[in-house]
């Protein structure tokens, strides 16, 4: 037995979930010479820059000596184009020409425009946007506000066609001089024929109305929002389109964003193909191994979904470099991060906003073999069998049934449904389609549950979960939906046992209860276990512990060995956090990070991901202590994260701490003097303490790498005519 266990505080939910939505910005200010700072969300993987990142005795031996690889080249001549493949594969590129990915997005007039560029004014409380056809044929936004001059934004790109059956959109694009690709705020949704916005103050769509401001309502205007991952910006990382990379070119002082095309293209899913044509065409290559590309049919379970996952996921950045397919995603991104942002329900359904990676909650892909192109065709898009075997559409049984043989013979007498019926389709039941909530209820965008989950009418509703019975018994109520559930089928079989451990634990304040419950290293569950690890940190753990729990250790440093490096970079992360300054455990953790060998830099990435969270989360509830105290520990395990120093910065600035914070973004411009952001951020800090010449000084050396920045302009002018 262990040492007398201590309830500790608990690290309380930050205001704004770490991950791919905000990443870097610097403040609003007020007056002259009054600064506020806000706070920056975001990670990502920089290039070693050694030690020069920390301060001198900064400390853990795990941070010495750090191994950060080379970063991945971009190689943007390996790729070859989908029309390059057509000459042998016509049949797979026809198929994939007529498919939603083959119409994904593009530049006018080669994209399908399906939104009404039909010259009807949409209006705002304070302005009129026009979406038209101007003389020159180019699809435009005319913008009219009082008091400023007429102006138009022109579309360059187009994503989406409205194909999506729960609610398909299209969102455009403009080319800004600074290099980037910027969503515009204006979205066309094809089932209720109408535009409308994001809003700031909750994030969901609603429709074009005049209660909406157009200066103060929109959650992306100006414009903020870009094509590629970029860690300044909100971004949609590298989902719509192909091949895309952004970096910031030092010479030109602009991004390079870079794109194949915003079609997702044969290279998308199967990587570059220009070394596969050259050995192609010799001859006598049908007797060679190496082809020069890796046969999708013949990989696992897990990487087969990997291939899908770079898209239909939901996934945190890592690393700033950008990712091309080929490379191992599991380098860029992490699939269980989002576990810390409250991404999914407690048995993996969508919480707010999500993709298809609920799958891996399933006992399709727990239990069994099921990947996505066992029942989607990844060049037409069509659905099939487990076989191959074409089916009509989405809702085929002959997609379950080609597993699941018994449900076939008569499939009414498992549904209780006619046969002719909706009730009688496994997706009714199993993958109804659910509304994303984090979008509101004024338009729809429901996608399938992908979680595949067996009917719960009255746990769902708990969940706040539509379940499938209400989809089409909407006139009846919870308890007649439960009596037939209960008649039909008797006892339910039960969530698989670490979703049943998460339930139980939510509502145990017992620490040894939750301890059994939540850490599980050997649970098979993977998903489930980051939410159980995640949550008994949350709870029950916090920086630098003084009383050692010996059970609690052993389940850390049990997780701290998985073979699933997002379980691993969260052990690690959490012993580290707690009892990281105790001998016996940095030692532990040193060994650690020596056995991952290739991939300590992926760990040390998650790692620091994870620990600059709690950091954001202690420092959303101005509990600076602790917030530094964990950036300081993510900064020992990613030493080279300038996110992390900026977030640092921020809380010893809160906490009136000015020289530290200067320290801090000094760190973090020594290690990436183009970053303009960190001279903004510096140049604020200068202000608050009313050094303005050295703010002046930031401002105008920050200017430098982003001269289009109209804020940092305008603080300049103000400093200027104090």
């Amino acid at each position: 037995m262990g040492k007398k266990r201590r309830k500790s505080s608990q690290a309380p939910k930050p205001a704004t979930p770490p991950g791919k939505r905000v990443l870097f910005s610097h403040a609003l200010w007020y007056g002259l010479g009054v600064i506020t700072v806000a706070l920056a969300v975001g990670y990502f993987l920089f290039r070693s820059a050694g030690n020069d990142s920390q301060r001198s005795g900064s400390g853990s031996d795990h941070a010495r000596n750090v191994k950060l690889g080379a970063a991945a080249q971009t190689r943007f001549d390996e790729f070859a184009g989908s029309e390059s493949c057509a000459s042998c594969h016509q049949k797979e590129f026809d198929l994939w020409k007529a498919s939603t990915h083959g119409h994904a997005g593009g530049e006018p007039p080669q994209a399908k425009i399906i939104a009404r560029f039909d010259g009807k004014p949409l209006y705002f409380k304070d302005a009129v946007v026009t979406p038209n056809i101007n003389k020159q044929g180019e699809y435009v936004f005319a913008v009219e506000q009082e008091g400023m001059p007429a102006r138009e934004i022109k579309v360059h790109a187009a994503v989406g066609g409205g194909h999506m059956y729960g609610g398909g959109t299209q969102s455009f694009f403009q080319k800004w001089p600074d290099g980037t690709v910027r969503f515009l705020p204006f979205d066309f949704i094809r089932r209720e024929n109408l535009w409308f916005v994001q809003l700031r103050s909750d994030k969901t769509w609603v429709p074009i109305s005049k209660e909406i401001s157009f200066e103060t309502d929109l959650a992306n205007w100006p414009p903020n929002r870009v094509l590629g991952t970029l860690t300044e910006f909100s971004n949609c990382q590298n989902c719509h389109g192909s091949q895309i990379a952004v970096s910031y070119n030092q010479r030109e002082r602009k991004y390079d964003t870079h794109y194949q095309s915003l079609t997702i293209n044969c290279e998308s899913c199967h990587g570059p193909g220009k070394r596969h044509i050259e050995l192609v065409r010799k001859p006598g290559f049908e007797k060679v191994a190496d082809i020069g590309m890796e046969p999708l049919a013949t990989l696992s379970k897990d990487r087969s979904l990997t291939v899908c996952f770079e898209c239909h996921a939901t996934k945190d950045a890592i690393r700033e470099e950008p990712y091309l397919p080929g490379e191992s995603l599991e380098a860029y991104f992490s699939l269980k991060l989002p576990v810390l942002s409250d991404t999914f329900t407690v048995d993996g359904r969508v919480h707010n906003f999500g993709y298809q990676s609920t799958h891996l909650y399933s006992d399709c892909y727990l239990d069994g073999s099921m990947t996505c192109v066992d029942c989607h065709d990844p060049h037409s898009q069509g659905y099939r069998d487990v076989f191959g075997k074409a089916l009509v559409g989405k809702f085929d049984n002959g997609q379950c049934t080609s597993c699941h043989a018994s449900k076939a013979l008569t499939a009414e007498q498992h549904s209780h449904h006619k046969s002719d019926s909706a009730g009688n389709l496994c997706t009714s039941c199993h993958m109804p389609f659910l509304q994303h909530q984090g979008i509101g209820q004024q338009l729809v965008f429901a996608r399938s549950d992908h979680s595949i989950p067996i009917p719960r009418p009255a746990f769902d509703q708990r969940m706040g979960i539509e379940n499938a019975c209400q989809k089409c018994h909407r006139d009846k109520d919870l308890t007649w939906q439960e009596r037939y559930v209960a008649e039909w089928y008797g006892t339910i079989k039960p969530h698989h046992p670490m979703i049943g451990n998460l339930i139980r634990a939510a509502v145990t304040p017992d620490q040894p209860t939750a301890e059994k419950l939540l850490l599980e290293p050997g649970a098979k569950h993977p998903m489930a276990q980051m939410n159980g690890l995640l949550s008994y940190t949350k709870r029950f753990l916090h920086p630098n512990m003084e009383v050692e729990d010996a059970q609690v250790v052993a389940k850390l440093k049990a997780f701290s060995q998985s073979e699933d490096i997002d379980l691993k970079a969260m052990g690690l992360m959490a012993l580290d956090l707690s009892y990281g300054e105790k001998s016996d455990v940095k030692e532990f953790l040193t060994d650690q990070l020596k056995r991952s060998g290739t991939q300590e830099g992926a760990v040390r990435a998650r790692w620091g991901v994870a620990a600059d969270y709690f950091g954001t989360a202690y420092a959303s509830s101005e509990d600076a202590q602790n917030a530094i105290a964990c950036f300081k520990k993510s900064l020992q395990a990613k030493p080279d994260s300038i996110v992390t120093m900026s977030h640092l910065a921020l809380s010893y600035l809160r906490a009136g701490d000015l020289p530290n914070a200067m320290v801090w973004l000094k760190n973090g411009i020594k290690l990436r003097p183009d970053k303009a952001v960190l001279h903004f951020q510096l140049a604020q800090t200068y202000a608050q303490a009313q050094q303005m010449s050295e703010a002046m000084r930031e401002l105008e050396e920050g200017l430098k790498y982003a001269p289009e920045d109209q804020m940092a302009k305008r603080m300049l002018e103000q400093l200027r005519g104090r």
